[in-house]
């Protein structure tokens, strides 16, 4: 098993919110510093998707490559595992 390096991170939080963390770190057996860390990885990868999927639109736009509004309506409205529309 190997583990990761790590470093410090020096951050300021607001009490209640510290407050709310070490409760749940408690509830669940870990300290607080691991689901802070989990919180920040969590936010980082979707923000880092975020950012893909956004250049991956910006690419196919440019491509001149679009999808109607009624079949993004549709897609929306529809089942939940309903594939996206080609």
């Amino acid at each position: 098993m190997s583990t990761m390096a790590t470093t410090s991170l020096t951050t300021r939080i607001d009490s209640e919110l510290k407050t709310r963390l070490q409760r749940v770190a408690k509830l669940e057996r870990r300290s607080a510093s691991f689901i802070a860390n989990q919180a920040i990885e969590n936010l980082v990868e979707e923000r880092e998707a975020t950012r893909e999927l956004v250049q991956t639109g910006l690419m196919l736009a440019d491509k001149g490559v679009s999808i109607s509004p009624e079949a993004i309506h549709a897609w929306m409205h529809g089942p939940e595992d309903a594939p996206f529309p080609e």
